[in-house]
């Protein structure tokens, strides 16, 4: 059934004057008669038009709504979510970061009517971007988490620390068991996403370290750990370093490049995502000037900031690094986006028709979109709904 329609726009009724206006010129000058000297064609008399229902926008209503949800817990500017393995509890980072506010990651039940939640782990002077689980946290109980710091100083660096969960009493992760991994420095777009793929390996996003335009022009400088995405091997010690280098990183042994490195060219990559089925590995990158982006991350590829932002030039008199830019998976201007923060690939039995969507927002307009992705192009892609 379609929805009733209401055209109220001032260009439409400014369009209805000219309209009009020119069909009584044409009538004038072409000497034509008017309603009430001639009957309509194949009509007794006019009928006016008084049962109209057109009400409403000409565009179809997204297909989905969005609902508030655990609206019995009074939340702390939340940062990230993240379900626990092998139970049915959730943890939510908090922002904090200041000593007299530390960060927090709560742990609640997965349920909607939950109305309290307890401490997980508190951070003190640092802020916690995300975190993740270890492959075998169920004997182990290593959780890593990336955090940024310290708060309100000038030189400041991201860090990516191991912490231990108690298995006895409370469920929660010892702050004195922290293992740093591995540190940077970064004092701007810092990234913030931390995955662990289907191969073991360590995932992490790293923005440009600087608050505009690249400041630090690290975007195509493989030198450093900045702009791009690492991956490491946390099970293994390499010399005098908590993690190891995998062999097959693509930039191992190249001259003046961190192998750490796994693709770069990323300007702020908020949120990483993995692909639960098929472990491709999703990165929402916040734009610049025009341009916002959600990356399929893949090895050895450059997505071309600062040369480039998103598949357009940006500053084409800096150098590009060793590899051809190579063009965003999704590209939002800033006409429909404003700070595309990344999102989830979705499974489960309610929205059975989006299994295998990467579901990615923005946060200034709050709009949700989908697409799909078969490891070869896009074969799906839309507006789903519009947040609060």
């Amino acid at each position: 059934m379609n929805r009733p329609r209401e055209f109220t726009s001032k260009a439409f009724r400014v369009r209805i004057v000219i309209a009009v206006t020119a069909l009584w010129v044409a009538g004038h000058f072409l000497g034509l008669h008017g309603a009430d000297e001639q009957q309509p064609f194949g009509i007794d008399h006019r009928i006016p038009w008084t049962t109209s229902r057109v009400v409403g926008s000409p565009e179809p209503p997204l297909p989905y709504t969005v609902e508030k949800t655990f609206t019995n817990i009074a939340w702390k500017a939340p940062l990230f979510i993240i379900a626990e393995p092998d139970t049915d509890y959730l943890l939510v980072a908090q922002q904090g970061g200041e000593k007299e506010r530390p960060s927090k990651v709560l742990r609640l039940r997965d349920d909607p009517a939950a109305d309290h939640t307890e401490t997980f782990l508190e951070v003190t002077n640092r802020l916690i971007y995300s975190m993740t689980f270890h492959p075998g946290y169920r004997t182990n109980g290593h959780v890593y988490v990336f955090t940024h710091g310290a708060s309100g100083e000038f030189a400041r660096t991201n860090r990516i620390s191991r912490f231990t969960v108690e298995r006895q009493g409370a469920h929660r992760c010892d702050p004195l068991s922290e293992r740093v991994i591995i540190e940077w420095h970064s004092e701007g777009h810092d990234g913030g996403g931390i995955v662990f793929g289907h191969d073991g390996r360590l995932y992490i996003s790293s923005g440009d370290g600087t608050s505009d335009s690249d400041g630090w022009n690290t975007g195509q400088d493989l030198s450093e750990l900045l702009g791009g995405v690492l991956r490491i091997d946390v099970d293994r010690v390499g010399g005098t370093q908590p993690y190891s280098v995998p062999k097959d990183n693509p930039f191992v042994g190249m001259t003046n490049a961190r192998p750490e490195n796994w693709a770069y060219g990323l300007r702020n990559p908020w949120r990483m995502c993995i692909d639960q089925k098929t472990g491709q590995i999703w990165a929402g990158n916040n734009g610049q000037d025009l341009w916002e982006t959600a990356h399929l991350i893949r090895r050895g590829e450059n997505y071309g900031w600062s040369v480039y932002e998103g598949s357009h030039p940006f500053y084409l008199n800096r150098k590009l690094g060793p590899t051809p830019p190579v063009a965003p998976t999704i590209e939002h201007s800033h006409a429909e986006a404003r700070s595309l923060t990344g999102g989830a690939v979705y499974y489960g039995d309610k929205h059975s028709e989006l299994n295998g969507a990467y579901i990615y927002g923005d946060y200034s307009t709050g709009t949700i979109w989908g697409a799909r992705h078969n490891g070869s192009r896009l074969t799906w892609g839309g507006s789903l709904g519009v947040g609060h």
